[in-house]
């Protein structure tokens, strides 16, 4: 088991870096945790890290989908938060995303069933004022 403290944004930036080194084409980052656990802000820092290039990383909580080049493929950043069915997991095309990119979803409960079995499997939660990240990888 992996396992972060992260106590500042400079943690988190620390943690993002550690699992970009699994990053390639077919990688499914799937993050679970409680709202306001880190999620977002780890997938900003790994998008960047993948593509320096990349200034702004917004939640895609509304748009569902965030697509952003990179040197290795293309970073689906996805929030399945407001997924009412899975159905609609299949309606963005994300099956071809998760085979062909490298995808980072947010909120991946609600279609577990579709993640490929060698997802990494992130854990968010809070402590106090710290944020912890663990992957049983």
């Amino acid at each position: 088991m992996v396992e972060f403290f992260c106590k500042s944004l400079e943690d988190t930036r620390n943690a993002a870096e550690y699992f970009g080194r699994f990053a390639a084409v077919g990688r499914c980052f799937a993050l679970s945790g409680e709202l306001g656990s880190g999620k977002t802000t780890f997938s900003g820092y790994l998008i960047r890290l993948l593509n320096p290039s990349v200034t702004d990383v917004s939640s895609p909580t509304f748009t569902i989908v965030q697509v952003y080049d990179s040197a290795i493929g293309e970073i689906w950043h996805v929030d399945c938060h407001r997924l009412k069915s899975s159905e609609e997991f299949h309606e963005l095309g994300l099956e071809e995303a998760i085979a062909n990119g490298i995808t980072i979803i947010e909120w991946p409960e609600i279609i577990n069933k579709f993640l490929p079995s060698d997802a990494l499997r992130i854990e968010f939660s809070l402590q106090n004022e710290d944020r912890i990240i663990r992957c049983s990888t």
